[in-house]
């Protein structure tokens, strides 16, 4: 029988059924909003139960009412809820991109430390997490039975527990990763007690059956069980085949997310995120290129009337032309791993022979800058990256993928099946089920990549030097904000 991952992502949730040999038999989404503008960015916490219901029914009409082995999630993290004693929102959730937290988040890096925060929660200290958010949630209002995160919520709602995973609790800001549980040095400074969090389950525990009102709903037989999920880019990791230390994944959304997979927590003065991955004895470490992806779709928008095909086109017409036109995506500042908020989006090197497509190709080369940056910092930081699974947006241009094997020099591996963090999901059930014996198992399975083709040696060595003008320019550049 086959089992469903559902995705609960961050402007929509996908739901996958796959088969025992990793056969994807069906396929549902539906979308919701971001509310709010600045500092506040929200979201209706039912949404993500009205798109999860219609995504699985979608599923479920395409295999023609079979039943299903078992259930699973992949969810965003840090989007939080408060909800009252029949678990019902007393607001909007709050998203991992709201800000309104500054103050609280000034207060917890005097005590107990931003130092403190990121040696316990393997998460540099942000006001768009719980430890700062929940006691500003308080402050205006929202005073609830307990704080639920998507995860959370959403077994609530599949199976009447709210269990959440080390994945996304960590992310909370108020989750040991040594410890295995919540922090209670934390939890006093930010002034939430233990009652008012979801208990801590492993990735892939039991949680029970699916409750008649989520069966009823979904199309799907009460009792169908169900595991407990992880965070999406822990999901997609396993969704992957990202299972053994040394893995290294790379997911091209709107921000570009870098994890690899290692034998024990990377803390890094670059505050690369380490946490415990559902795969026992290995850690995830998580490093975000904030808006990264978002770059190329801002110039398309305001700039191109193109589309895709035509711009992956125009850019390889010119990839053969040697130039100096050099991009610094920093549209929202520069976090990770140089840490300027002040930082700008920067153009340079170019003449009047520039055209729209070169302004393109730069804005290519210069996030696969970044993301060598990144390699070149976990590298390091004792992470050696012996290959890169590729997906996202990136993935889709032929071009882009080529450019990002010239500038990092790996080996690069695409993933047929796109919506890998569904997919995750996805394998965690199956291991739940007991269908694989492992995650490394069900990725022989259910895992199917595509081999990138590596750049030339004339071509890696055009990058090499590029990338090194591309970093003196940037130290130029970085003096200006300091």
């Amino acid at each position: 029988m086959p089992v469903i991952g559902i995705d609960v992502g961050t402007t929509g949730t996908k739901a996958i059924a796959v088969s025992e040999d990793g056969t994807v038999l069906a396929k549902g989404y539906s979308g919701y909003a971001l509310l709010g503008e600045g500092r506040q960015i929200e979201q209706d916490a039912d949404e993500w139960i009205r798109a999860s219901v219609f995504a699985v029914k979608e599923c479920v009409k395409a295999m023609r009412g079979a039943p299903v082995e078992a259930i699973s999630l992949s969810t965003q993290g840090g989007s939080t809820v408060a909800v009252d004693d029949r678990f019902r929102p007393l607001g909007m959730s709050w998203t991992w991109m709201d800000g309104r937290a500054q103050e609280e988040a000034r207060q917890l890096g005097n005590a107990p430390g931003e130092e403190y925060f990121y040696k316990t929660t393997g998460w540099k200290l942000s006001p768009a997490f719980d430890a700062a958010k929940i006691p500003r949630m308080k402050k205006e209002g929202q005073t609830g039975r307990k704080y639920l995160t998507t995860l959370e919520y959403m077994n609530y709602f599949l199976t009447g527990r709210d269990a959440v995973d080390p994945t996304n609790a960590a992310m909370r800001q108020l989750f040991s990763i040594r410890d295995n549980d919540w922090d209670d040095t934390i939890l006093q400074a930010a002034g939430i007690k233990r009652n008012e969090l979801p208990e801590i389950l492993p990735t892939g525990a039991l949680l029970g059956g699916l409750r008649k009102e989520a069966a009823e709903k979904m199309g799907l037989f009460e009792g169908t069980p169900v595991y407990n999920g992880g965070h999406d880019q822990y999901c997609a990791s396993i969704g992957a085949g990202a299972t053994s230390a040394g893995d290294m994944l790379l997911s091209t959304g709107t921000t570009w997310v870098v994890m690899g997979i290692a034998q024990k927590p990377l803390f890094t003065d670059t505050y690369i995120a380490p946490g415990i991955h559902p795969i026992r004895g290995l850690y995830g470490s998580i490093a975000s290129l904030a808006y990264s992806g978002a770059s190329l779709q801002w110039y398309k928008n305001q700039f191109l009337n193109e589309d895709w095909e035509e711009i992956n086109r125009g850019v390889e017409q010119r990839i053969a032309q040697e130039n100096d036109v050099f991009f610094y995506p920093y549209l929202a500042g520069a976090n990770y791993p140089v840490w300027q908020p002040a930082a700008k989006g920067t153009f340079t090197g170019f003449d009047l022979s520039s055209d729209k497509f070169d302004f393109a190709r730069a804005i290519m080369e210069g996030v696969a800058f970044g993301l060598k940056r990144a390699l070149a910092d976990f590298e390091k930081n004792g992470c050696p990256v012996r290959s890169l699974k590729i997906m996202g947006g990136a993935a889709k241009s032929e071009i882009w993928k080529h450019i990002i094997a010239a500038v990092a020099s790996v080996p690069i591996e695409q993933m047929r099946e796109t919506d890998t963090c569904a997919l995750g999901a996805a394998m965690i059930a199956a291991v739940g089920a007991g269908i694989y014996p492992d995650y490394a198992k069900a990725a022989q399975a259910m895992v199917h990549t595509d081999r990138v083709e590596p750049a030339c040696a004339k071509e890696a060595a055009y990058y090499e030097g590029k990338y090194s003008r591309y970093m003196e320019m940037w130290s130029c550049i970085e003096r200006f904000y300091q």
